[in-house]
């Protein structure tokens, strides 16, 4: 939560999504039970068991929702934080030049635009006013953000405190190779583009025509078969002369089925090439799996339309 920016009380904060997976419990739990009859569930067990899983589904989803939710406001606070450190540091240096203290210099650098770095830098040199010092006050700065980056420039503006030397060089310096550090990252963010273009191909369009064909084929096939048995006939045409025991409906379900394990594995491997974490290409798993499901359908009624003039 402090990673994250939360101000709230944890105990207030964690009860109030403890209490709203509850709910999505009992929603869960009273589904079997008010439309069982609908699902095929008429015995009072199978609905209570089958109520049971569901709302536990429900449950345990709901709170890796909000866990997913923390984790991209820490890392959208980092990504952040990381993007402006260079230009704060470069402003600290400049005050020092002008002859401020540390301590002054950083409380006049901060500026609005800096974002989460410029409400925690307000309260560390608000609290270093009062019983702490401004060294130790900083070294909670890393404990608020979750940064490398950031943990590691203020670890050594502290140590540079308590050393002494040439402050304002050593934050130029600091600053400059912050800087080559991302867009180093950049560099290698882009070169990974390719492989996701290519991920990104296979799943929403090359799978869904895929499938869109089997579909159709499957159709045409159990046309076929119903038209020779109505003419009272017999197909002695390779596998055609069997009996068709895959139904489009079937291929159709199982197609989606496909779409959102896709979906997820592909969202988790694009998490992991960009931002080097599994969990955080979980947000692209949603949009990834409408759109397959879309290109789908799009590609069966093409396909159907072919084969109908055909």
């Amino acid at each position: 939560m402090e990673f994250g920016g939360i101000k709230e009380d944890i105990d207030e904060w964690t009860g109030k999504r403890i209490l709203l997976a509850l709910l999505f419990f009992l929603v869960g739990l009273l589904i079997p039970l008010s439309l069982g009859q609908y699902f095929e569930l008429n015995e009072t067990v199978l609905q209570i068991i089958f109520g049971l899983v569901l709302g536990s589904f429900f449950f345990f989803l709901t709170l890796f929702l909000y866990y997913l939710h923390l984790e991209y406001q820490i890392d959208d606070r980092r990504k952040r934080v990381e993007a402006v450190l260079p230009d704060f540091l470069l402003l600290v240096a400049s005050n020092l030049r002008s002859g401020m203290t540390p301590f002054n210099a950083c409380k006049n650098s901060c500026r609005e635009e800096f974002g989460p770095l410029d409400e925690e830098m307000r309260v560390i040199t608000a609290r270093s006013m009062g019983i702490e010092s401004f060294r130790d006050s900083l070294k909670e700065l890393s404990t608020k953000i979750d940064s490398r980056i950031l943990k590691e420039s203020v670890s050594f503006f502290s140590q540079s405190l308590k050393s002494g030397g040439k402050l304002a060089e050593l934050l130029e310096a600091s600053a400059e190779d912050i800087s080559d550090t991302m867009e180093l990252k950049k560099e290698m963010l882009s070169g990974t583009k390719m492989y996701v273009l290519f991920v990104l191909f296979v799943i929403v369009i090359a799978t869904p025509l895929l499938m869109s064909i089997s579909v159709q084929f499957l159709v045409m096939l159990s046309s076929i078969h119903a038209e020779t048995n109505i003419s009272g006939g017999t197909l002695e045409i390779g596998f055609l002369s069997g009996e068709i025991t895959i139904t489009p409906d079937f291929m159709q379900n199982t197609a989606l089925i496909l779409f959102f394990g896709n979906a997820i594995l592909s969202s988790i491997f694009i998490g992991v090439l960009t931002e080097r974490k599994a969990r955080l290409g979980i947000k692209y798993a949603p949009v990834i799996f409408i759109a397959s499901v879309v290109l789908f359908f799009v590609f069966k009624t093409l396909v159907s339309g072919v084969l109908s003039v055909l």
